[in-house]
């Protein structure tokens, strides 16, 4: 059994860091589209398939009420993002892009509502 060094950084799985990869360059290209929806939308992570193949690109908007426009807006560009990864990474292959509403924010404002509620049932 080999024993890692002390002075060796942490290793993380390939799959994480090409998520991590992905995340810094789909922003980074958001920035410099052209598409009024996107304004206020950000990517918040990146989880790719154990395979590399497929890489589900998680996004909050600003406007809850902008968010499907913003998924509409992504899905059209989906192709021009592609190539921005291709261009700005060295990856064999570019896996296929799949945008979804990040699940955290909705989740994190459920709780902050339900403490504010309880808050309020205590006055």
């Amino acid at each position: 059994m080999a024993r890692r060094r002390a002075s060796r950084p942490t290793h993380y799985s390939r799959s994480a860091r090409l998520g991590e990869l992905l995340r810094e360059i789909l922003a980074s290209e958001l920035a410099h589209l052209d598409d009024e929806r996107l304004d206020l939308v950000s990517v918040t992570g990146v989880e790719t398939s154990a395979e590399l193949s497929r890489a589900t690109v998680y996004v909050s908007a600003l406007d809850a009420e902008e968010a499907p426009a913003a998924l509409e807006a992504l899905e059209e560009h989906r192709l021009q993002l592609k190539q921005a990864v291709a261009r700005s990474s060295a990856v064999r292959r570019v896996p296929d892009l799949v945008f979804a509403l990040d699940p955290s924010i909705s989740a994190g404002e459920r709780v902050d509502q339900i403490l504010r509620d309880l808050a309020d049932e205590d006055e």
